[in-house]
C-alpha cells in the first residue's frame, strides 16, 4: 500500500537526497511496521529536520481500513 501523493524513498536513497528536503517543513515518516521509519527519523533529526515517526507503520494503517466484523 502507498499513500497517494507521498514521496517514497528507500533508506539509501534518503541518505542521497535528504539535503534537498525543506528544513522548514515537518515530515511524517512511515514504513511497514515503524522500525525503519524510526531509523529514518533519527537520521533526519540528527541533520536538523523536524520529523514525526508514524510508529505503528502501514500495518496499523491498513488494519484501520479493513472493516471489522464482530465474532459471535
Amino acid at each position: 500500500m502507498h499513500i497517494e501523493s507521498a514521496p517514497n524513498f528507500s533508506r539509501s536513497t534518503l541518505r542521497e537526497i535528504y539535503e534537498k528536503l525543506d528544513k522548514h517543513q515537518t515530515y511524517y515518516v512511515i514504513c511497514k511496521s515503524g522500525v525503519r521509519s524510526a531509523q529514518a527519523c533519527q537520521f533526519l533529526a540528527e541533520k536538523g529536520y523536524d520529523v514525526v515517526n508514524v510508529a505503528a507503520g502501514m500495518d496499523a494503517f491498513e488494519w484501520e481500513l479493513i472493516p471489522q466484523r464482530r465474532v459471535k
